[in-house]
């Protein structure tokens, strides 16, 4: 135990128990994301992969997120993101690498030695603004975790957007578009297995348009990777 653990105890988001930010009752209610979705139509996929009808040149190749976006995780997202409880990280990562182990799908994907953990990029005024990109930090955790490797720099974000939790959904997908760019001095291995993170998934906006970046820069294969959808 530290010293701030004294001074500023962890108390559960769920229930306010000092101890952690989860406590064992509360994970009890913890729900999981309800299937693996084609990140394309979002219709059911076995492993999270992106149906043939629906695959493109610059799509994504499939899509993990083990939680639901509410309860106990949503108030753990938020916390992190807007509140900048920062040491939440390692809790939720750990929560999160739990149950990633069952996914026999990603459990492959990260075996490969060729496997990069890519977490989606803000914009450099709005990092300087909190201090830290929450998908960074949650990714190198996880890139740590796994063994993978971890290229925080690959994906540069240009465009100072909107935050899309503002908009609607038809809004963000013109709001997100032509935000990024592959970085010069970080070329792609086109045999590399990409895991772009995010926090969340909720329209995929995001998602999809840094995987455009990356495909079009030569990236072939490019799979999504979240906390919660």
């Amino acid at each position: 135990m530290t010293i701030l653990d004294l001074l500023f105890p962890k108390k559960c988001l769920g229930c306010g128990r000092t101890g952690s930010y989860f406590c064992s009752h509360c994970l009890n209610f913890v729900s999981l994301s309800s299937e693996r979705i084609c990140p394309v139509c979002e219709r059911s996929s076995i492993g999270g992969l992106t149906h043939p009808r629906c695959h493109s040149a610059t799509s994504l190749d499939g899509l993990t997120s083990v939680f639901a976006y509410k309860g106990l995780i949503k108030r753990a997202i938020v916390n992190l993101k807007y509140r900048f409880v920062s040491d939440l990280a390692h809790d939720l990562t750990e929560l999160f690498l739990s149950f990633c182990g069952e996914d026999k799908t990603f459990s492959r994907i990260c075996r490969s030695k060729e496997a990069i953990l890519v977490p989606i990029p803000l914009h450099p005024r709005r990092e300087r603004w909190r201090g830290f990109n929450q998908s960074e930090l949650l990714g190198k955790i996880i890139a740590e975790n796994l063994g993978i490797n971890f290229s925080p720099d690959l994906l540069i974000r240009i465009k100072n957007t909107t935050p899309q939790i503002k908009l609607k959904e038809k809004e963000r997908k013109t709001n997100i578009q032509d935000a990024f760019r592959v970085s010069p001095s970080h070329p792609i291995i086109q045999s590399s297995n990409i895991l772009l993170f995010d926090d969340v998934w909720t329209s995929g906006a995001t998602l999809k348009e840094a995987c455009r970046t990356l495909k079009r820069a030569g990236a072939k294969m490019v799979w999504g990777l979240t906390i919660a959808r």
